[in-house]
């Protein structure tokens, strides 16, 4: 056997509820009212701080909390149930003292509220605190769009093109009949030669090519004649048929004639040959203008011709071919007015055809009367909306625009105020249709520009298409404002309040496109489950719709423009899963937005860093079930949710490192499966200090998680656990401290738990040196609060001497009435009593309360005493048993070892109890039970052996304490216990004893 010591570097570990041959070093069976401080080492759990009574608080209320900043931070209750009453209480986080609500008691606003049956969902941006009844459902308001001007009676008809020889013909209903005439479209030339038409081709013997030149001809008044040679019609059967003549000649060698000399024909006489040239001329006719032939005969039209004579050859230019050609000249019913041919006959402009059109419009169409705009006509009256436009090549000299238009190029830059017009776009295809109104500089018509608008009230006249506003307010989440001056209003989202530093317009309005373009958003018509604020976005959750507001415009949930898509668009998307994804909770990231649905996790993302309905992104990333009523919590680094399918809840940390990346995912109760209760209801969490807590509302126990770490490595994560001194009913984390409702002795009190004290010489004792020295760089002295429960200080002082008849006492005013005695304690901090005895670490049981006041006998205190009342708790601390390690936590569970004791290293060495029991015991014959061994309990005072200070807290910044135990490892269980209200902390220990393994070696 031989005598051996392990050390046990410190008890940070938390609970474990693995079995203690596995546990690891620093890890407990118990841990409960302590804290596993990486600095401070395992300490008792600080004091809750009391704060205020929260006044007017009920039983059935939802807590919520509002922080706006380090100055402002309030506690909000909501009670459904309140009928008639005030449903809304907000108390200051800073003293628990209520706030005014500028709303008056029984006011219908809060008829919003009524109804819930699930805790409402609340966010706050700036100083709106929006809240959302989830049994609420969103409707439409009843308000319809603005009628079209003048009932859509009307249209335009823009002139755009001003040309000479051209009709405009204006008509409502049934398009007029035209009349038919023809247009020359080909014509062909002959050479005229005794009569007859030789073809376009002759030669000649002129060599000098006399004959060619270029013509110009026209078909004018009665010069066209019948291949018979006969007249045809009047004088004007046609009108500017024109073109010309060419005639082009090329010579060519008609004849050879060969010479000679003098002396004879032979060959050797050849003096070459004389070239004899003719010329042979072609003639081609171009057709400059078809002109018009006034004939309904296409046979008559088709036979004219015209002689023409160029350089003493006659050319017959005969028609070849024509095409009717349709004209409204005369035509009875219709608005009529053609410009002059050409500027011979007259000079045009855009005033003389509008003017013409004008007076023709008003003389000539029924229920239809024209004004002069700009660049075209403004047409009102029954039959206004049904003008049409003919004339023209191809009817596009003039655009009539009623209530639709193709291109929005196609308006025109002067128009009637309020003129709407629906821009088609692609004709098949309704959704990107969009809507404009124009706005005249002087109000009335003329210059203007043309804004995109929202599709006017029954715009298509039929009395089946109602376009209304936008959602109705009345069931959309209203909003609890701070008025900045110690009041609140809660408002309904549809008004602007004076009391807002920025007036807001609230729920907007849909002022662009119709219910195809600008759809209502998809929660409309469901419940807001939860709200939500990332990326300056206001969002919803409804059932599996997720709906973000336009950036910067929270209360806008309508696109910016239907004409083009915006970055500014809110974005509407909807989860998609193979089970039901109805979103629960939703917790914003680095990364994104985390969302959590009973059998999901999914994150809404962007990969640019534009976060628009275009780049917006939503896939989900793991399939663990997730409770429903318990909110997710962010680590800093990870998010931590809960699932409670099981007898127990189970806690599961997800580290999201890419979008494309599956997340890691750790269950964290792993080793304390049945710690966490399935039924907690509450969560909440502060990343700087590096805890989550969990809690059921009426319960008196809450449960942390405690985490710390040092770059990618977890340095600490332990579970424990606190009972508190009344049933919690709210907790929250600012500011580095655990706020926390309690409902005790009939009243909620808010109470302030302290991770580093920040407190005074007023309300605190020190150790290590002089209330001067804390804070000090060359001083160790710290300050700590009494440990105790809704601790306050007495704020009044009465000391009494005794008499004959009764002790002395001392009472203390407080600034709540205790219901009786139990546990109710006062610690001296400071001062001294009557007799001048320095009171400081004095600790008296309460015997007596009254109104505000608790009285303690055999005491009298002076008035000047610093004093702290509340109500004692203890912090119980139980160690595994342990085994020897071999190394690398590896432990020799079959060897046999004593334990001779153990020694602890206190960091803040307080009063503290070690409680040595026997896990084991047996019954007697008579029936009773008897342990193996008795129990023992050692206490220590946490005052130094040999420190000789006795008017100071029991209490050294460090001391040294061994505990006996004498007994096999596995047959004791030490307890460790503190209730007294004084700080003690443990930093470390280790044991000793003798160990045999026990082995046989066999050779």
């Amino acid at each position: 056997m031989a005598a051996i010591n392990q050390r046990i570097p410190n008890f940070l570990g938390g609970v474990s509820q693995q079995p203690d041959k596995i546990k690891f070093p620093g890890q407990l069976r118990v841990c409960d009212n302590a804290v596993p401080d990486v600095t401070f080492g395992l300490k008792k759990r600080p004091p809750a701080e009391f704060v205020g009574t929260l006044t007017n608080a009920t039983a059935s209320g939802h807590w919520y909390d509002i922080i706006r900043d380090g100055d402002e931070k309030y506690i909000v209750q909501i009670t459904p149930s309140n009928s008639g009453g005030m449903p809304i209480r907000v108390w200051d986080l800073a003293d628990g003292t209520e706030k005014s609500l500028t709303n008056s008691s029984g006011d219908s606003l809060f008829t919003y509220l009524a109804g819930a049956t699930s805790a409402y969902s609340v966010t706050t941006i700036q100083d709106y605190t929006i809240i959302a009844n989830p049994n609420k459902t969103v409707g439409k308001t009843t308000a319809t769009t603005s009628a079209p001007l003048l009932n859509g009676d009307y249209s335009y008809a823009r002139l755009d093109t001003v040309a000479y020889n051209t009709e405009y013909i204006l008509y409502s209903g049934t398009a007029p009949s035209p009349n038919t005439f023809y247009r020359v479209t080909s014509v062909k030339v002959d050479r005229m030669s005794g009569g007859s038409a030789q073809g376009p081709t002759f030669n000649d013997t002129n060599e000098n090519q006399s004959k060619a030149g270029t013509l110009t001809w026209s078909f004018t008044g009665g010069s066209a004649v019948t291949t018979t040679g006969a007249q045809v019609g009047g004088t004007n059967i046609t009108e500017n048929i024109e073109g010309s003549l060419q005639v082009n000649g090329n010579s060519y060698i008609a004849n050879n004639t060969p010479n000679y000399d003098g002396s004879g024909t032979a060959s050797s006489n050849f003096l070459g040959y004389t070239q004899d040239y003719d010329v042979r001329y072609t003639a081609t006719v171009a057709l400059k203008d078809g002109g018009l032939i006034k004939t309904t005969n296409q046979s008559t039209a088709e036979g004219l011709f015209i002689d023409i004579s160029l350089e003493g050859e006659t050319y017959r230019v005969s028609v070849e071919a024509v095409e009717p050609v349709t004209t409204y000249q005369d035509v009875s019913g219709i608005a009529y007015f053609k410009t002059p041919k050409n500027p011979t006959n007259g000079a045009i402009s855009m005033a003389t055809i509008l003017t013409g059109l004008k007076t023709a419009v008003n003389s000539s169409l029924a229920n239809v009367t024209a004004e002069v705009i700009g660049s075209g006509l403004f047409l009102n009256g029954t039959a206004a909306d049904g003008v049409n436009f003919l004339g023209g090549a191809v009817n596009e000299n003039m655009s009539v625009i009623g209530q639709k238009a193709q291109d929005i190029s196609r308006l025109p830059a002067m128009c009637k105020q309020g003129y709407v017009a629906q821009i088609s776009n692609t004709a098949d295809l309704d959704t990107d249709d969009y809507y404009v109104k124009f706005e005249a500089d002087n109000g009335t018509s003329g210059a203007g520009s043309w804004e995109e608008t929202v599709r006017p009230h029954n715009f298509d006249g039929s009395g089946s298409d109602p376009m209304l506003k936008g959602l109705d307010p009345a069931t959309m989440p209203h909003a609890l404002i701070n008025n900045r001056n110690g009041t609140f209003t809660f408002i309904k989202l549809d008004e602007t309040t004076a009391n807002s530093q920025n007036n807001v317009n609230y729920w907007k309005e849909r002022f662009v496109g119709d219910d195809v373009s600008n759809p209502f958003p998809t929660f409309t018509g469901g419940t807001v489950q939860q709200m939500f604020f990332h990326r300056n976005r206001l969002g919803f959750i409804s059932g599996e719709n997720v709906v973000m507001s336009q950036p910067g415009n929270y209360f806008d949930f309508f696109i910016v423009s239907a004409i083009s898509a915006s970055d500014d668009n809110p974005i509407d998307i909807t989860v998609s899963d193979i089970k039901p994804a109805f979103i629960n909770h939703v917790l914003p990231i680095q990364k994104g937005m985390m969302m959590f649905s009973d059998n999901g996790q999914f994150l809404l993302f962007t990969e640019s860093d534009i976060f628009s309905p275009k780049t917006a992104r939503l896939k989900k990333v793991a399939s663990y079930e997730c409770d429903s009523t318990i909110q997710p919590v962010d680590l800093g680094t990870s998010v931590l949710f809960t699932s409670n399918v099981a007898a127990y809840a189970r806690a599961f940390e997800a580290t999201i490192i890419d979008d494309d990346t599956p997340p890691q995912i750790i269950e964290q109760t792993r080793v304390v499966p049945e710690f966490l209760p399935k039924d907690i209801t509450k969560s909440a969490n502060s990343t700087a200090v590096g805890l989550v807590t969990y809690g059921k509302k009426g319960d008196s126990t809450v449960y942390h998680y405690k985490y710390y770490n040092t770059g990618q490595k977890r340095e600490q994560s332990a579970w424990y656990s606190w009972t508190l001194t009344g049933t919690i009913q709210h907790m929250l984390y600012t500011g580095g401290s655990f706020f926390g409702v309690t409902l005790h002795d009939n009243s909620y009190k808010l109470c302030k738990y302290e991770y580093v004290a920040d407190a005074n010489s007023n309300r605190t004792y020190v150790l290590g040196g002089t209330a001067s020295d804390v804070g000090s760089p060359l001083k160790t002295a710290r300050w700590f609060e009494a440990h105790l429960d809704n601790m306050t200080i007495a704020t009044n002082v009465a000391g009494t001497a005794q008499t004959t008849t009764a002790p002395e006492k001392t009472v203390l005013t407080i600034p709540y009435t205790p219901a009786n005695t139990t546990n109710l304690f006062m610690v001296g901090l400071s001062g001294n009593d009557s007799d001048g005895n320095p009171i400081a670490g004095t600790v008296r049981a309460a015997d007596a309360v009254g109104s505000n006041t608790v009285t303690f006998n055999n005491i009298n205190l002076h008035s000047a005493a610093k004093v702290a009342v509340g109500y004692k708790y203890t912090s119980i601390i139980e160690l595994p048993a342990y085994y020897l390690n071999v190394g690398q936590n590896v432990y020799d569970t079959d060897g046999d070892l004593r334990i001779s004791g153990i020694n602890f290293e206190l960091g803040v060495g307080g009063p503290i109890e070690f409680h040595l029991t026997s896990p084991y015991s047996y019954v007697d014959a008579s029936g009773n039970v008897t342990k193996d061994i008795d129990d023992y309990v050692q206490f220590e005072s946490g005052i130094l052996s040999n420190s000789s200070v006795f008017d100071e807290p029991p209490a050294d910044l460090a001391k040294s304490v061994r505990v006996p135990v004498q007994r096999k490892n596995e047959k004791y269980t030490l307890q460790i216990q503190i209730p007294d209200p004084f700080s003690t902390a443990i930093i470390s220990g280790s044991w000793d004893g003798i160990y045999h393994n026990r082995r046989h070696v066999r050779r």
